[in-house]
């Protein structure tokens, strides 16, 4: 039988070699965290909850019965390992989230935390599959403060309480995402669309042109993020997406730093290695490769979709020394990225002229989730007669 007990010790000491260095938080809900696992893989997060003894593990629950979520999967749920000990069995709770399944088995990253005790308890020992296990590393938890005149970070931790209300925020102006401080768009989402940014909590504004007397900011320039704009509207929610749905808007001006302003001291990780392609079909200089051929390139990270957009080239292209092919026009081609397989798929929309050596090139500028780079690859193949 599950109880509520007092936070105790963590599962393991937290013994990071590494000095701290500050970072970014992102307040949101064990709802969104569930839903988008690979955004918020590797990142500093607080959330509300309550902390629920399971099997000897700490597991993190809905603070309240007015946030309903359906109960873990066997082997699923989000488990803490403490910075500190604390005598709260509820309130705040601060660490990085990591999704285990994305981790390979071993690494040496953290090394300092004993995973085994908690794999026996919840998956038989195995190693789990993606989004599936989920640990908040070097956690601490806090008395929340939620004002009854809400703020955008309150709303972000705790948006049923303020659902359907009238609410005034302010924030920084972030445009249509653009820099990427929200997992998932708007249900019905428009070109007028936009985020504001406060502290560490981050929420879109929907139905609300982001201009009025004397300024008008557009939400596909970055040039206009940083403004700090005030946003009047109601508290919206559907499933994990929360938003403001926005009535009126002004310039404001930034108010005076508040405790949630200020980096997050964390025992440093190191960063992953950079992004490789670990398999491709059909192979590197294979010959004899049928025209209606789809072309997979699979990578050992998870990629940031959004980078591949205009930095996958394709061509046909003479052997080395030989004279480009004349009359022959080049490929026509759509590709898509599968999250699960880590998978790059290219489909050509007529089959690949005969006899032809193909060149397929991802350029420079695509990246891992976190940023890291792939560094520029090539694969070439001949088709078949």
């Amino acid at each position: 039988m599950r109880r509520r007990v007092s936070l105790l010790v963590g599962m393991v000491a937290l013994t990071c070699q590494a000095s701290a260095q500050p970072s970014t938080r992102s307040a949101t809900t064990l709802d969104a965290l569930r839903a988008s696992p690979v955004f918020f893989h590797g990142k500093q997060i607080a959330v509300l909850a309550s902390i629920v003894e399971s099997r000897g593990m700490y597991r993190l629950e809905p603070a309240s019965a007015a946030t309903p979520t359906a109960p873990p999967t066997p082997g699923r749920g989000l488990y803490v390992y403490w910075r500190e000990r604390a005598a709260r069995t509820s309130g705040e709770v601060r660490g990085e989230f990591w999704d285990l399944g994305r981790l390979n088995e071993g690494d040496p990253r953290f090394t300092n935390y004993d995973f085994r005790p908690l794999l026996e308890n919840v998956s038989d020992g195995r190693w789990p599959s993606r989004d599936q296990l989920f640990v908040l590393l070097g956690a601490t938890v806090v008395e929340p403060v939620l004002p009854e005149t809400p703020s955008l970070r309150a709303i972000a931790l705790a948006p049923e309480k303020y659902e359907g209300r009238g609410v005034t925020i302010s924030g920084r102006f972030r445009g249509r995402n653009l820099l990427a401080d929200i997992a998932t768009p708007l249900p019905t989402p428009n070109k007028w669309d936009f985020v504001v940014q406060s502290a560490d909590a981050s929420m879109w504004i929907g139905g609300l042109r982001p201009r009025g007397k004397d300024f008008e900011l557009d939400p596909n320039a970055r040039v206009d993020t940083g403004r700090w704009i005030q946003v009047a509207g109601t508290v919206r929610r559907e499933g994990s997406r929360v938003w403001i749905e926005g009535r009126e808007i002004a310039l404001s001006a930034p108010p005076s730093a508040t405790p949630d302003d200020t980096p997050v001291e964390m025992p440093v990780i190191a960063p992953e290695p950079p992004p490789t392609v670990v398999f491709t079909a059909p192979v590197p200089d294979d010959s004899d490769v049928a025209p209606t051929t789809v072309v997979r390139i699979q990578f050992s990270r998870d990629m940031d979709v959004r980078t591949f957009k205009e930095r996958v080239r394709i061509r046909y292209e003479a052997p080395s020394g030989a004279p480009p092919p004349t009359g022959v026009v080049q490929p026509v081609f759509s590709f898509a990225y599968n999250v699960g397989s880590r998978g790059l798929e290219v489909k050509f929309t007529k089959p690949l002229e005969r006899l032809q050596r193909v060149r397929i090139d991802l350029l420079e500028g695509i990246t891992a989730i976190g940023g890291e780079p792939l560094k520029p690859w090539t694969l070439t193949f001949t088709t078949g007669g």
